[in-house]
């Protein structure tokens, strides 16, 4: 029992160092932007984290089998969505609604862990997920310096986002505690570069009123590149893989609902370098995500005593 309380505090700790790089690499994805087209990006991500999974699984080959592949797969496609819905829908807003619509995750989990597995989610989780839902739509309405109420295409596609990462975050925590991390991560992102790169050339070669849906953008200069993969291997490299192995020994539902404190984070940093002014809207979806992460830990708490 003391090493599994052992374990469950170094997954907290890894969360939350997932927490603070995941908040800050919205900014540097929206910069990255100027050299790498959204979907190229998304690409690259997924090609640099299946080689990083591969290297690290190398001596594990020999323990794949269907299980992997079935639940990979599936929890791969909706990753692949969700991450190429984002990464365009950030082209059209700004870094913190792009962070806190990610957290609309939140509201799908509880509601497909019902019909996977019957479980019946707790009053707290409940509250949680409503209040993560309803501090998602008050940053995303309010506009800021922009003026006026509303939300535009960025905004929606990062929404469909979050329901999408919401898919695979329960089914990773229904059906992957049991596998190995690194070699569930290398089959997801190895499903992740095939639709990523499906997506660069159709998106490159469809035309629509005489220019391509999304010009393919993709620079190889030394200093860009470099920094653009240590920024992928350090969020969604090793942050996946942390992730996911903390979920061995953290409620998926905890994990799902503390992850909106990395759109606070993004909030803190994108007002203090000026891609965000500081808004009411900001101010009450920060305090909101807050609260649903307290709330979540909280019932979480309760229903393991």
């Amino acid at each position: 029992m003391p090493i599994i309380k052992n374990k469950k505090t170094i997954a907290y700790i890894a969360l939350w160092f997932v927490i603070l790089i995941w908040g800050i690499a919205p900014l540097f994805t929206k910069g990255f932007f100027e050299y790498y087209s959204p979907s190229a990006s998304v690409l690259h991500t997924s090609v640099l984290g299946f080689v990083f999974f591969f290297l690290i699984s190398l001596k594990k080959l020999k323990k794949l089998n269907s299980t992997y592949f079935k639940i990979a797969v599936s929890t791969g496609i909706f990753y692949s969505a969700a991450d190429i819905l984002q990464k365009i829908g950030l082209n059209y807003t700004t870094p913190t609604r792009y962070a806190f619509l990610e957290n609309l995750s939140c509201v799908i989990v509880p509601i497909l862990l019902f019909f996977l597995i019957k479980k019946k989610p707790s009053f707290l989780t409940v509250l949680a997920s409503v209040i993560c839902l309803a501090g998602a739509f008050l940053l995303s309405f309010d506009k800021g310096a922009e003026g006026g109420l509303g939300i535009g295409i960025g905004e929606i596609l990062c929404a469909l986002a979050g329901l999408c990462y919401g898919v695979n975050i329960a089914v990773t925590g229904v059906y992957a505690k049991k596998l190995d991390a690194s070699l569930y991560l290398m089959i997801q992102m190895g499903v992740c570069s095939i639709i990523s790169l499906s997506t660069v050339l159709l998106f490159n070669n469809i035309t629509v009123d005489g220019s391509v849906i999304e010009a393919f953008r993709f620079t190889f200069k030394p200093d860009i590149f470099i920094a653009k993969c240590v920024i992928t291997l350090l969020s969604s490299s090793i942050g996946w893989l942390l992730r996911t192995w903390s979920m061995k020994y953290i409620s998926h539902t905890v994990v799902t609902v503390l992850m909106p404190l990395a759109s606070v984070v993004t909030a803190i940093s994108s007002v203090v370098i000026g891609s965000d002014t500081l808004t009411f809207g900001l101010i009450a979806g920060g305090t909101l995500g807050f609260i649903a992460a307290i709330l979540s830990e909280l019932g979480d708490s309760k229903k393991e005593k």
